[in-house]
């Protein structure tokens, strides 16, 4: 029982040592925050912030004392070597950003305020991954100058590598390359038509592709420093909408995301489990010492030391102990691994050995919790023990009262633990069915999404790539359909928003009506793509090849957005203006576009995250093609390697990125619930398996303790029937109570998880009713046991005895 809980206990804490408090390399991580945006009243949980926005909120009397800016998704890119390009991920940071992080270079230097100026940047920073594949650590990397090509650039532009950042450091996640952010911005805005100094401004100031990190003033929390840059943003206005207000997260938990609350859950259900497993050891020892007693008082009528009897039983208890953390080990090196594996941990590299200090330290510490907890009770019992009145009376020193009541709190506790443990797994596992039901509004089965990158900078060069790719893929006879689009579904909650105008809204002022409009998720597609991916076409029609730039604009919508922009009327025909026109005409002389179809609702974002989708066909989007996808007749990884060497026969310059199966990503997107289900089901089953050992106890000692009382019964008549019911209704005494006390307890702490639910209440009926039932069934099963062995035992040797 120790090891089956002491080992889970030293495997979650392995875990958060090697996750939630690793080096980052910063100079003060607790005082570091990542912040974005808010938008409640469109129910946006994420606008990113534009670089001048934020640095807004930095200075002597702002909420923050620096801030700096890196971009919410890894940007990538193209590194030219020769005849070939080497796709590469690069985030564009301002040149504060490694002030801001309190990290130096391990060779080099990191970005200078003169790095910012210029139309396009010169310098970067790389990472020591990228260093150590690409260039195989050798030094002079400093100085040397590669071709970088960007997806809007028309020929590749040289940048300078200036420094190389240590081992470790990989903020954000998984970036090759740190680029300056203000000549990328005005990069991009030199392609915009308009007075130069003023999209150029604008750019800087307000085009939203960022996260802001900032340093937190002293003794400042992140709540009350959100709460001070919340006038600020509002007070920033620009076309691209107001939010209502921001977030500020501590970098580790920024890092952490979803991990950070589950691990600390496991953690406090895993020493709960330790306690459990003490109160059933401790209950154990008590029950043996019980059977020992008038052994024990006659050791002790006869001059025994007490203390020695108690040093005993103290020294029995670190035997077991110690036994048990050392078998913990064992345990916990196979738990780890298992958590690992099912945990949405994130992307760190999680060194799991079996005797490391973190393991070593713990198991130490549990040994000797162990210890304590198991020997004290015993200890305290033997201290107890009336030589005298156990000897000439007959009486056990267990059946006092005070011993009674401890017993069945023990139990009492271990069966409302066993309930608490067991709603909450209940409530997960409805999550999960939930989930499972959830339409996403494609079809998984079969489909996979692969990434592209073109060399071709020109859009129509682009669009033809990838007409002439699909051509050749749907000529394959394993593929069933394909299509193409500029985000796949389920790759994060970053994407492309944009508030649309409706016909009458027209105007640029502050009080404009389409300005209370709600954000829309814009998705780029190609004409097949809804047959493609299984998106059913409720009204109208699908988009077609004649859907071209110099064609009528045309949008589809989503089933919500219709229903939320045109309640009550056909959207099919009403006028829209959303941006990434090719051919746009502004708010001033608008180019509509015209709804033609509504499809179904689909989880773009997130499996949880449900959006307002809008759909533009791509030939009439400045938004670009990304990612191909592809629906197969059997597993799609057959077509894989097909499909990428048709892309390189088309441009031998093509660049592939991630390759994605799509009920890989769905299985990703519900781990969470799929892994809190499993704790809690594990703990819950652990806990009841504990709660009928303890009462399988109880009730033994108990029929030991009632022995010669029954023994006479029976001699009087009594019918091993009513026997049995006595002894059924001593178990039912204490579990009926504790399953109704765990039933509350569980309602309260439900609440405490309700983010964490997927359509189910915490305190559902069903959840709890489920719960009381099995620990109910588990304890009356636990009881049969004793019960049986009340009625058959001879009561005439009872009697004699």
């Amino acid at each position: 029982m120790l090891a089956s809980t002491v080992g889970p206990t030293v495997a979650v804490l392995e875990i958060i040592g090697a996750t939630l408090f690793a080096p980052l390399h910063m100079a003060d991580p607790a005082g570091t925050a990542v912040v974005w945006q808010l938008d409640a009243a469109r129910s946006t949980p994420i606008v990113e912030v534009g670089l001048g926005e934020a640095e807004e909120w930095a200075g002597p009397d702002a909420p923050l004392t620096s801030v700096a800016v890196f971009t919410s998704v890894n940007v990538p890119v193209a590194i030219a070597t020769g005849e070939s390009r080497v796709r590469a991920t690069a985030s564009w940071v301002s040149a504060r950003f490694f002030d801001v992080a309190g990290t130096r270079p391990q060779i080099g230097r990191v970005f200078q305020p003169a790095d910012d100026v210029g139309g396009q940047p010169r310098v970067a920073v790389i990472s020591d991954g990228y260093w150590t594949r690409v260039f195989g650590r050798d030094p002079s990397v400093v100085g040397r100058t590669v071709l970088m090509q960007r997806i809007v650039t028309d020929s590749p532009q040289p940048v300078e590598i200036v420094g190389v950042m240590p081992r470790g450091f990989d903020f954000p996640g998984g970036v090759d390359y740190w680029l300056p952010a203000a000549p990328m911005l005005r990069s991009i805005a030199a392609g915009v038509p308009g007075d130069r100094t003023e999209v150029e401004d604008w750019y800087l100031t307000h085009y939203r592709v960022f996260y802001g990190l900032g340093r937190l003033r002293s003794g400042a929390t992140p709540a009350a420093t959100a709460e001070r840059i919340g006038p600020i943003v509002r007070a920033q206005k620009s076309s691209a909408g107001t939010p209502s207000g921001v977030a500020v997260t501590p970098v580790r938990d920024y890092l952490a995301g979803p991990a950070k609350p589950v691990l600390w859950t496991m953690l406090a259900g895993s020493l709960l489990m330790v306690l459990l497993a003490c109160s059933s050891v401790a209950g154990l020892h008590l029950y043996r010492a019980a059977y020992r007693d008038r052994a024990l008082a006659v050791q002790l009528a006869l001059g025994a030391p007490r203390a020695r009897l108690i040093r005993q039983g103290l020294i029995e208890s670190a035997a077991i102990g110690v036994a048990g953390a050392l078998l913990a080990l064992g345990v916990a090196w196979t738990v780890a691994r298992l958590l690992v594996g099912w945990a949405p941990l994130p992307a760190t590299e999680v060194e799991l050995r079996l005797l490391t200090p973190t393991a070593l330290t713990a198991a130490v510490l549990l040994a000797g919790l162990t210890t304590v907890l198991t020997g004290v009770w015993p200890a305290l019992f033997v201290s107890r023990i009336d030589p005298a009145r156990v000897l000439a009376a007959g009486a056990r020193a267990a059946a006092h009262p005070r011993e009674r009541r401890m017993q069945r709190f023990i139990v009492a506790s271990q069966v409302a633990a066993a309930v608490v443990l067991l709603s909450g797994a209940a409530l997960f596992i409805r999550s999960v069915r939930t989930l499972d039901r959830t339409p996403l509004g494609f079809e998984p089965d079969n489909l996979v999404a692969i990434e592209l990158q073109p060399s071709a900078t020109d859009l129509a060069r682009w669009d033809t790539f990838f007409d002439s790719l699909l051509a050749r893929i749907a000529s394959l006879p394993a593929v069933r359909g394909a299509a193409a689009m500029a985000r796949r579904p389920l790759s994060g909650p970053i994407g492309s928003d944009t508030i649309p105008v409706l016909k009458g809204q027209e105007g640029l002022g502050p009080d404009a009506a389409w300005r209370a409009n709600p954000r829309v998720n814009l998705q780029v597609v190609s004409p097949t793509y809804f047959d493609a991916v299984g998106t059913r076409v409720i009204a109208g029609r699908r988009f077609t090849t004649a859907d071209v730039a110099d064609a009528p604009n045309v949008v589809i919508v989503g089933a919500a957005t219709a229903a939320q922009l045109w309640p009550g009327r056909d959207p099919v025909g009403e006028l829209i203006l959303v941006a990434t026109q090719r051919k746009p005409g502004g708010l001033e002389t608008p180019r509509w576009q015209t709804v033609v179809g509504v499809v179904e609702d689909a989880r773009h974002r997130g499996i949880v995250d449900p959006r307002l989708d809008v759909y533009l066909p791509a030939a009439q989007s400045t938004i670009r093609l990304r990612d191909v996808m592809v629906r197969t007749v059997g597993p799609p990884e057959r077509v894989i390697g097909d499909i990428q060497a048709m892309a390189r026969a088309l441009d031998s310059g093509v660049l592939t990125g991630e390759v994605t199966v799509l009920t890989d990503t769905v299985a990703r997107e519900k781990a969470p619930w799929r892994f809190a289900m499993r704790i809690l089901t594990g703990f819950g089953t652990l806990a009841a398996m504990l709660s009928v050992i303890a009462l399988v106890g109880l009730l033994s000692l108990v029929i030991t303790l009632r022995r010669r009382e029954l023994a006479i019964r029976a001699a009087l008549g009594a019918s091993p029937a009513r026997l049995r019911r006595d002894v059924l209704s001593e178990a039912a005494r204490i579990v009926a109570p504790a399953a109704i006390i765990g039933a509350v307890i569980a309602a309260g702490l439900a609440r405490l998880v309700t983010s964490l639910l997927v359509e189910v209440r915490p305190h559902d009926p069903a959840a709890l009713a489920g719960a009381v039932t099995v620990a109910v069934f588990l304890s009356v099963s636990a009881a049969l046991w004793p019960a049986r062995r009340a009625v058959s035992s001879d009561a005439a040797a009872a009697l004699r005895d």
